[in-house]
């Protein structure tokens, strides 16, 4: 499974420790306050960051040491990330030969977006931070979505300082936010104009062109067409300015009931047949309402179902496969078992480890989504049938699935392009809900699904399991991972290719995260 140091989550390959990192004890801090200040490591800022907060003489902890020794220096918040400045980011930097390096983001670094948990240690007791605190902790113990656990231990720093730091990381990482506040827009405004990366290929399907290049490459533009019907997003703020529907089909079907209930191309197989994919139409109570839409969808499928397309076999993701809860349960469950806080809890988790892992399900949710690609890969190539994926508004699960069927089926979504322009046609202008499902503005847990994810650890099982299949390997995976908790690339903080050009203009004026995965700071071959 995708993760930093083994199975789970983003992040990259550990550093060895160098010899001569100073590693001291908490009272030892206190007697040696003086040369503290003497060795400050400087604070590197991105175009447009801005430091809010800090505080000296704080000690982190080496996790995997019992006797709680560690590295002093500062801790600081910025309006991007959480930044510890020790005399261990310069030994990593001169000395340590780091497998994996990423040059946004130092081995030391958190993104504001990607703390997951607070917890302040209390008279050795843990308790989750959050609001406005009373008492104010001598720990501080960051959970991140990457899967990473960091200890600070505050109990030395001066009270004014410890007081401005925890409140500080509390409200930029727990605190709803308004999305023209994201760090995106500062980011954006401080490098307009700079010029990007002629090397990246990828394809961004904001073009009939780029539509067309991909009915060619695939074969299907026999049967299917581009349509700039939603051009302005008229009909459409959830659908792309452009997409492609089988010929057959009016523009006016497309108009009736905003883009639901319209069968949308995703692929075609070599054999001829497609992969499609439709929204639901909105449930009626009305019972003409009701007949109007059962009337509408007869028409459409007897459009598809009429020569020259093959017969077609749908899937309702919505009610005959995963449901969103499931996937955010088992994730939840599964996460727990790499944020560990110390040793003890370490070798508890340790003994019962592998039923611990099966029972979160997580890798059971895997292997359906497998399965379910497999079966219909079978359907596409060896039935010679035409597949509808269906769900309510075909932006979580189809993305997923078709996303996986192309992976399997198609040599070029293995390559490093190829998997990025997939990325940006099934999930960017698919219209996957990166915003609510990353949780990136903390307005509502209860939208937060790994789905992304999900499927980035679907791909890694396919990479272990045929690694000269594909042109990249994991660390690649865990570049783009990674990429969903940095707001400097607009790719993954949309909820739609509407809402991203109406709050970023138009397309290129910010990084995308593909950009990040092909050349920020990877240090070993991906």
């Amino acid at each position: 499974m995708l993760g930093k140091g083994g199975v789970g989550g983003g992040g990259g390959t550990k550093a060895p420790k160098p010899s001569f990192v100073s590693y001291v004890r908490p009272e030892e801090i206190h007697t040696d306050e003086k040369e503290v200040t003497e060795k400050e490591v400087t604070l590197h800022l991105l175009p447009g960051e801005q430091l809010l907060c800090e505080a000296s003489t704080v000690l982190k902890y080496v996790q995997e040491d019992s006797c709680q020794r560690g590295v002093y220096g500062r801790l600081v918040c910025t309006d991007f990330k959480i930044s510890f400045l020790g005399d261990e980011d310069s030994a990593l930097d001169n000395g340590g030969e780091a497998q994996f390096k990423n040059k946004i983001i130092g081995v030391n670094d958190v993104p504001l977006h990607c703390v997951d948990q607070i917890y302040g240690v209390f008279d050795e007791k843990k308790k989750p931070l959050f609001g406005q605190l009373k008492k104010y902790p001598e720990k501080l113990v960051i959970h991140c979505k990457d899967l990473r656990v960091l200890h600070f231990c505050l109990r030395y720093t001066k009270e004014e300082e410890v007081k401005r730091i925890v409140s500080g990381i509390i409200h930029h990482t727990q605190s709803p936010k308004l999305l023209k506040r994201l760090f995106l827009f500062s980011y954006a405004a401080a490098v307009h104009g700079t010029a990007t990366d002629s090397r990246n290929c990828t394809v961004m399907f904001d073009t009939p062109k780029d539509w067309c290049w991909e009915l060619e490459r695939t074969k299907g533009s026999v049967k299917y067409r581009t349509v700039s019907v939603n051009e302005g997003y008229r009909v459409s703020d959830r659908l792309p300015a452009y997409f492609v529907v089988p010929t057959p089909l009016p523009e006016d079907d497309v108009r009736r009931f905003q883009g639901h209930g319209i069968p949308i191309w995703c692929w075609s197989c070599h054999n001829g047949s497609a992969l499609l994919k439709m929204s639901a139409l909105p449930k009626e109570q009305d019972d003409g309402a009701l007949q109007v839409q059962k009337s509408f969808l007869d028409g459409i499928y007897k459009t598809i179902h009429r020569p020259p397309y093959e017969m077609v076999k749908t899937e309702d993701l919505s009610s005959n496969f995963l449901s969103l809860q499931e996937i955010q349960s088992a994730y939840c469950k599964f996460k727990q078992l790499f944020l560990i806080d110390n040793s003890s809890e370490f070798w508890d988790t340790d003994i019962k480890w592998f039923s611990l892992l099966e029972s979160s399900s997580w890798l059971d949710i895997i292997r359906r989504c497998l399965k379910k690609a497999i079966e219909i890969t079978e359907c596409l190539e060896a039935q010679n049938v035409n597949v509808l994926l269906l769900e309510e508004n075909a932006s979580d699960l189809c993305c997923l699935l078709s996303s996986l069927v192309q992976v399997m089926m198609d040599a070029h979504c293995r390559t490093r392009t190829g998997f990025q322009s997939l990325i940006q046609k099934e999930w960017v202008m698919g219209g996957h809900s990166f915003l609510d499902r990353c949780n990136h503005l903390h307005q509502s847990d209860k939208e937060e699904v790994p789905i992304f994810l999900l499927f980035l650890d679907c791909v890694w099982q396919l990479v272990h399991q045929y690694p000269p299949a594909f042109e990249f390997t994991e660390t690649y995976l865990t570049v783009l991972s990674d990429s969903l908790y940095i707001p400097i690339f607009s790719t993954f903080f949309f909820n739609s290719p509407h809402q991203k050009d109406t709050n970023m203009g138009k397309p290129g004026c910010t990084k995308q995260a593909f950009d990040s995965a092909h050349r920020v700071g990877l240090v070993s071959t991906v």
